[in-house]
């Protein structure tokens, strides 16, 4: 037999091999050729930034040491103001002294001198002159004028003395005094160019790279590193970076000079070249004794493949044969089948992974010890530990999160989220178990050694660490419940209660924070009763506009607060207002009621997206607050808001008249009866005789509460004459008699 298939194979690779690799090698070096000059780039760009940083903050540091003399030294104040105490020689000899030491206080300070507009005078370290006489005069108008208070000039030539040629180069640094108004006169910093120069040139490299800064009248200020710029250098550059400052408005232009730029494209020598094509040379070489060494399977193959064919000669008559074509759809089909069993095995042990965790965490199924390694063995986790502790990581706001991102961008996170749990478990030398158990929780089982004040330390580092790092990495937060310590499999269950009941009570204890156990122990179910009182009082004030809602309000979230109520509490609470509320507003005017139920849908909701008690108390005061002066102005508006209002505070203070009734009242404020009757009620939402008796009876209570009078008396003290009536009012108002309710 020949060898047909080893040529076939071998002169079918060979040139798409050399065709390859040559096109390689040369991609290759023209992409290190290129992403060397990106580097230089890149380096340069960082170069010129420096500089740039370097002078601001120089040049920040100058102005900010200004504006501290300016706020904190008296003297310059006094100059202008022009107030001096004591001796004016002296007093001006302090000026300069201190001047010279704003120019000591930096050293690329050349000079400084202050202008005061009262009587136009300069003091300087060597001269106190008017401003006719000073060499900077024209500087000093042309500050004046502008508006800005704050001005950094670009270069200009300085001259102190008008008699002396004494010229120098500078940029100016301008506040105006006050800095606010800048009405009394101006301080002006004379910063050397030359400094600046140096001190750039001491940053720069002259052989490798060059740099020039232009004001933003595109004259150059300085240069260095090449000769097209910097004096004495015959190098030149390509520029390959222009940098501009916010703060001084200067561009800077940096870049190589062209024979280290050449040097960057000219990455690779001849030599390598020569190498590259020896090592294709010797990768054909190489494929023509593998494909020779690996052909004697092949071969084998071949020659059952052709005694099957003669075999089954009579049925592939005027078929065309194609061995190779039959091997490759044989494997095809296997390689299926078993990526098919593969995954469908992968599948399996997630969902009963997921399934025999859920079932363990929630008590659900009993597992003992045997059980407990058995399952583990199938599911290929580990089964030993010495202490274990559940945690359950809540994602706060979750519904934000749902709203914000799509399910593709939720899913990541969740991913992200337990990617890091595993990673900081691994950091920490701990074994975690962790599974999504709802939409917005993920449930932990840490594996810990047998030291238990030791493991509660681990678990408790484990969940801030993770905590930390969602908090500076990902876009929303997270609150974490930890469970206690337990030493058997089957208590994990009393661990996984516990997280989850402390998770109960974010919304008091805070959210994006690791709660423990332990800070839950020791609330107890709350008697919500307790507080109906205090609402109920709420509501009645919130309906007669009572601004003392408000303490009612305040007082009840103090509560909610101090006294650890869960969620589930809180939301109960809540309920019940909004209840008492609607009933109370459902009393008021029709255009008040409207108001009402265009508000009580956004308390409903606050109610259901709340995550902490603090977020709820904003949200509802936000609500109430904006409701109740609204409130205020449509009864303003009323032409019988203010004698209603009169009405209602003389009847606060005469509830002891038995004689006070309608008839009585009309006759004080000059109203007939039934107007005042049908105002009452459209301006508070309750009849007069009803808020008369609720007036009296809560008085009465307080008197029962803290006084030793009689039934009798206590009924004449809040106006009934007879004892009968009042007993009568009180158990309609209470439900039981004073006697009972004194009892």
């Amino acid at each position: 037999m020949t060898k047909p298939w080893f040529y076939r194979l071998l002169f079918s690779y060979l040139p798409v091999f050399f065709m390859i690799t040559s096109v390689l090698i040369v991609l290759i070096i023209l992409s290190i050729s290129q992403l060397s000059k990106k580097e230089a780039e890149n380096a340069n760009k960082t170069y010129a930034l420096h500089i740039m940083q370097s002078v601001d903050y120089t040049l920040k540091t100058i102005d900010e040491y200004v504006i501290k003399e300016l706020q904190t030294n008296q003297r310059i104040d006094q100059f202008f103001d022009n107030r001096f105490e004591g001796n004016p020689y002296y007093s001006a000899y302090e000026v300069t002294e201190l001047i010279r030491g704003m120019m000591n206080y930096n050293k690329f300070i050349d000079s400084v001198y202050f202008y005061r507009v009262s009587d136009q005078m300069v003091i300087s370290p060597n001269t106190m002159i008017t401003a006719d006489r000073f060499g900077d005069k024209a500087f000093i108008e042309e500050m004046i004028k502008s508006p800005s208070k704050y001005q950094l000039t670009n270069q200009r030539i300085f001259k102190e003395f008008t008699e002396i040629d004494q010229r120098k180069v500078v940029i100016s640094l301008v506040r105006k005094i006050p800095l606010l108004s800048g009405q009394k006169g101006i301080i002006v910093v004379n910063i050397s160019l030359d400094s600046i120069v140096g001190m750039v040139g001491e940053m720069s490299n002259s052989k490798i790279s060059f740099i020039k800064v232009y004001d933003p009248e595109g004259n150059q200020l300085m240069a260095s590193g090449n000769a097209d710029g910097a004096v004495g250098s015959r190098k030149r550059g390509s520029e390959l970076t222009r940098i501009h400052s916010n703060y001084t408005n200067w561009e800077y232009r940096s870049g190589l000079n062209d024979e280290y730029l050449f040097t960057f494209t000219s990455v690779f020598s001849y030599v390598w070249i020569g190498m590259g094509l020896v090592m294709v040379v010797l990768g054909g070489v190489w494929m023509t004794y593998v494909t020779h060494r690996n052909y004697q399977p092949i071969k084998l193959i071949m020659s059952r493949i052709h005694a099957y064919s003669k075999l089954k000669s009579m049925g592939m008559e005027g078929k065309k044969k194609d061995e190779f074509q039959y091997i490759d759809r044989v494997i095809s089909n296997l390689m299926e089948l078993s990526s098919r069993y593969e995954k469908q095995h992968e599948e399996d042990i997630v969902f009963r992974q997921r399934h025999f965790f859920k079932e363990w965490l929630e008590g659900s199924r009993v597992v003992d010890d045997e059980e407990w390694k058995a399952e583990m063995n199938r599911l290929e986790l580990p089964y030993g530990f010495g202490q274990l502790a559940a945690a359950v990581i809540e994602m706060d706001k979750y519904m934000e999160v749902v709203r914000m991102f799509s399910q593709k961008d939720q899913e990541l996170f969740k991913f992200v989220l337990s990617r890091i749990v595993y990673e900081t478990a691994d950091l920490l030398s701990l074994i975690v178990w962790a599974e999504w158990t709802a939409t917005h929780r993920l449930s932990v089982v840490i594996f810990a050694d047998e030291n238990v004040k030791n493991s509660e330390k681990l678990a408790a580092n484990l969940c801030e660490n993770v905590r930390s790092w969602v908090a500076q990495h990902l876009h929303f937060r997270i609150t974490l419940g930890v469970g206690h310590v337990v030493g058997q499999v089957q208590e994990l269950v009393h661990s996984y209660e516990a997280a989850t009941h402390v998770l109960r009570f974010k919304s008091t204890l805070g959210t994006n924070r690791v709660l423990y156990h332990w800070e839950s122990e020791a609330s107890a179910e709350k008697e919500m009763y307790k507080h109906l009182p205090m609402i109920k009082s709420l509501a009645q004030c919130f309906r007669l506009g009572d601004k003392g809602w408000k303490l009612h309000f305040e007082q009840i979230f103090t509560e909610l607060k101090v006294g650890l109520f869960s969620y589930d509490e809180i939301r109960n609470l809540m309920n019940y207002l909004v209840y008492y509320l609607h009933r109370e507003m459902m009393e008021l005017s029709a255009e008040l009621r409207e108001l009402w139920l265009i508000v009580l849908p956004q308390l409903n909701d606050a109610i259901e997206q709340f995550d902490t008690i603090e977020e709820l108390y904003a949200e509802w005061f936000h609500l109430l607050e904006e409701v109740s002066q609204r409130m205020a102005g449509i009864r303003e508006d009323r032409s019988t808001h203010a004698v209603m209002n009169q009405i209602r505070t003389y009847m606060e203070t005469h509830y002891t008249d038995p004689e006070l009734s309608l008839t009585s009242l009309s006759e004080q404020f000059q109203l007939h009866a039934s107007h005042v009757s049908r105002a009452f009620k459209e301006e508070f939402g309750e009849k007069f005789v009803d808020y008369l008796v609720k007036i009296r009876m809560e008085q009465a209570q307080k008197l029962l509460q803290s006084s030793r009078y009689s039934v009798q008396d206590i009924g004449v003290k809040v106006g009934y004459t007879h004892a009968i009536s009042f007993i009568r009012a009180f158990k309609k108002y209470t439900g039981v008699t004073p006697g009972d309710y004194r009892k």
